[in-house]
């Protein structure tokens, strides 16, 4: 019942407006990491207060450094106590595809994945091949030693997406610029970033790139060289190493958590991927506003790849690219 209270509450507000919601609606997300990681946990955060600041009535819990082990036990006492669990994580999935199981009419959300995975589960991915190619050809022409170094956590879900977006960049921008890639085998290993990081620049490597929270293991080694910058995932990357961050990607996963919602006024409540990019909202890219680290050439260069993806989706075709 009270669920379809919550419906009709939600699907009467939609009909007048789409900016804000009669009733609040609770939601809870289960991160790996802190709110704070100024990476991946970060930017769902900051999605959901995002959506809050427009007018979306949501009664918020944060569920911070959740470890996979914990995670069954963790979402069993979730269940039925709020109106949306979003589980931040795709190490997570097995946990949320047993649990949503066993609570039919709660509804659950899960990234990043692109596949259906229950009839109460949403799905999102990310495109973060766009924001990943905007990043490739800002290295392609800032770095000065043709050799860039990407820092990878795992090859799978959306930062796969993000480091070949990256290196087609690479390619299409400056055939000439190599790159040396390492995966830490993790999403949260920020010494085994840092580590990596250390040995690129040792290697020549003087633009640097890493998606995941445990890239700003990397960063700090970056921000303690000379003549080294780095492309960042997110906006606190430039607020935080102003000196070395040319530009960020952000996620505004503002774009999921309403589009939850909206589904959920039309009485559905799961069995649906979401995805994320420029075109929808689902991204914000920002520049730095220090003209030594980007020239106003580069830029414009960087701003109109931007703007192909903001006037359409799947405009970057990485199905060709194979790692080395």
């Amino acid at each position: 019942m009270k669920k379809l209270a919550l419906l009709l509450a939600l699907a009467l507000m939609l009909t007048f407006t789409c900016a804000a919601l009669a009733d609040s609606i609770s939601v809870a997300v289960v991160y790996s990491d802190t709110v704070d990681d100024k990476g991946w946990c970060q930017s769902m955060d900051t999605g959901i207060k995002n959506a809050i600041a427009r007018g979306y009535e949501i009664d918020y819990t944060p569920v911070e450094s959740v470890a996979i082990p914990d995670a069954p036990n963790t979402l069993d006492q979730l269940a039925d106590n709020y109106d949306i669990i979003i589980v931040h994580g795709a190490q997570f999935t097995s946990a949320c595809t047993e649990v949503a199981a066993e609570y039919p009419e709660q509804v659950f959300a899960i990234g990043t994945s692109d596949k259906i995975l229950g009839d109460n589960i949403f799905t999102y991915m990310p495109m973060s091949e766009e924001p990943g190619y905007i990043n490739g050809v800002i290295a392609a022409l800032t770095t000065k030693a043709k050799k860039v170094g990407i820092v990878g956590p795992t090859d799978g879900g959306d930062s796969a997406r993000f480091i070949r977006g990256f290196v087609k960049a690479l390619q299409d921008t400056d055939p000439t610029v190599e790159y040396m890639l390492s995966w830490t085998g993790s999403f949260s290993d920020t010494v085994g970033a840092g580590d990596i990081g250390k040995t690129f620049i040792e290697a020549g490597c003087d633009v640097l790139v890493g998606p995941s929270q445990q890239a700003v293991g990397a960063l700090r080694n970056v921000d303690a060289a000379e003549g080294v910058t780095w492309v960042g995932q997110t906006t606190s990357q430039i607020v935080d190493f102003p000196n070395v961050v040319v530009a960020a990607a952000d996620y505004d996963y503002a774009a999921v958590v309403i589009g939850i919602m909206e589904r959920m006024a039309e009485g559905k409540i799961g069995g649906e991927n979401i995805p994320l990019n420029y075109n929808n909202g689902g991204f914000i890219y920002t520049f730095s506003e220090n003209p030594s680290l980007l020239p106003e050439d580069v830029k414009a260069a960087a701003q109109a790849a931007l703007n192909s993806m903001i006037a359409a989706p799947n405009t970057v075709d990485f199905s060709g690219i194979e790692l080395k």
